[in-house]
Formats: structure tokens, C-alpha cells, sequence
């Protein structure tokens, strides 16, 4: 396991204890960084990317629940750190790996960290693709080309029309539908982008973030963001601009 870590807790000597406890396992976890309120800690996540938040809950701004729903889109694992059990319901709806009672005890860490290892092995993302990761080998292991969708059926009322997969710029995922972009219209379809991905050419489309899928030829161009988050600029008329969510982050830096 190789992680980044973020430490969130309004009081410095839970912070400087959290690092303590977690010096054992630095080959692990490297602490990126800390933060001591709940802006500060939203701040420090979408510049840091980390891949776990040590989150204490109750903190001086905000609790942790409103920051982390700010983080719907690039939501990291999260360990809360609390004096009080009465969140420990709560805290299992979120990307929780466990929920730590202050004062934080070295055994009661290990078996934390034991739970992040199994998570981060289960989770399987663009970021865990090894860096000489080639899409194209991968498109020959699964078989020609001819194997992924050519042509996309869409209803408008009593026809079905036929559009070529080669036309299509993007696809956005919203609720229950998704948006199909060209050059020249836009189609609405119901089925999920996570089913549309299975059956695309991962070598012509790529995912960018949990809503969007894009086609890489439609790519201009990659921009960070004053925030130091990576956006696409398409190369359609409009220009959109489209946020990269950190779990795409590595496939569209290898583009």
C-alpha cells in the first residue's frame, strides 16, 4: 500500500499525536500535509489530492459532514477522529474506513490501517494503472476494435436514429440520463455512462470524471486550474472546459 494522507483536527496536539501514531507505517502512508478547520481542509484536499483524510468531526468553522459535501465529486477515504460515538451512524454513510475515539491508541491505529490497506487493494481506478500502462496493448488483449460499439440507437418518439460512435464528442451523465454531444446535436439516452464505457473503445474514449466521458481526439487541450486541478478543453465550437475528477487523473496526464 502506497497512500497520501491529509490530517484534519482544530487542536495542534491531536495533530502532532495523529503523526506520531502514524510513523510506524511511513513506507505507507506519506502525511502530504494538515489542516485545522473545515475550509482549510477542503482547501488543502483538492490541492493535495490525498488519498485519506485523518477528519476530526467536530471542528471549528464546520462540522466534517458539511465539508465533505463539497467533496461529492472527488470524495478521498476518510478515518474520523472524535471524542464522541454519537456520529459513528453518520460517519458509516460517508467514504468512511473507520471511525477512531479519542485518545487515538497505537493497536486500535493498526487495525485502521490494516482496513485502509484491504480498501485501497479493492479499489480498483485509473490511479492504481501502472505507469507504463499501454490502452492500446490493452485493446489487443480484449480483442479487436470491431468488439466495441459502432453506432448508438437513439429514440425520438416513434424513429431510432443511428449515430456514428466516431461523431460523438462527449457524454455527461446526469441523474438517470445521459447526454450524447456532436458536432451538430445533442441526444438524450438512458443509458448509464458506466454501461456506455464497458462497451467503447477505451483507446477512443476516456473517462474524466464520474459525469463525463470524453472523446480523446476531442481533446485540445489539458489546462490546470488555479487550484491546481487539471481541466479539458474540447475542440468543439463552445470550447467546454471540463473538470477532471482525481480518480481520472492519471489516465488523462498519460494521454
Amino acid at each position: 500500500m502506497q497512500c497520501k494522507a491529509l490530517i484534519v483536527d482544530d487542536e495542534p496536539l491531536a495533530r502532532v499525536r495523529m503523526r506520531s501514531l502514524l510513523e510506524p507505517y511511513a513506507s505507507e502512508i506519506e502525511i502530504a500535509g494538515e489542516a485545522s478547520s473545515g475550509a482549510d481542509a477542503i482547501e488543502k484536499i483538492e490541492e493535495l489530492l490525498p488519498d485519506v483524510v485523518f477528519l476530526d468531526i467536530q471542528l471549528t468553522d464546520m462540522d466534517a459532514f458539511q465539508a465533505l459535501k463539497s467533496l461529492e465529486e472527488d470524495m478521498p477515504l476518510i478515518v474520523f477522529t472524535t471524542a464522541y460515538d454519537n456520529f459513528a451512524l453518520r460517519a458509516y454513510e460517508e467514504n468512511t474506513v473507520d471511525y477512531l475515539l479519542k485518545p487515538v491508541e497505537a493497536s486500535r491505529l493498526e487495525k485502521t490501517v490494516e482496513k485502509l490497506r484491504k480498501r485501497l487493494a479493492q479499489t480498483v481506478n485509473e490511479n492504481q494503472l501502472p505507469e507504463n500502462f499501454s490502452w492500446d496493448a490493452f485493446k489487443q488483449m480484449m480483442g479487436s476494435a470491431n468488439n466495441y460499439l459502432q453506432r448508438l440507437q437513439v429514440k425520438i418518439g416513434d424513429r431510432i436514429l443511428l449515430v456514428n460512435v466516431d461523431e460523438i464528442i462527449r457524454f455527461h451523465s446526469e441523474e438517470k440520463y445521459t447526454t450524447v454531444y456532436t458536432p451538430t446535436n445533442q441526444y438524450v439516452i438512458d443509458t448509464p455512462l458506466v454501461d456506455l464505457e464497458k462497451k467503447l473503445d477505451p483507446a477512443q474514449f476516456v473517462r474524466i470524471h464520474r459525469a463525463h466521458l470524453v472523446a480523446i481526439d476531442y481533446i485540445a487541450e489539458i489546462r490546470k486550474s488555479d487550484m491546481s486541478r487539471l481541466n479539458v478543453i474540447l475542440r468543439d465550437k463552445e470550447r467546454t472546459q471540463l473538470l477532471v475528477s482525481r480518480n481520472f487523473v492519471r489516465r488523462v496526464r498519460s494521454l
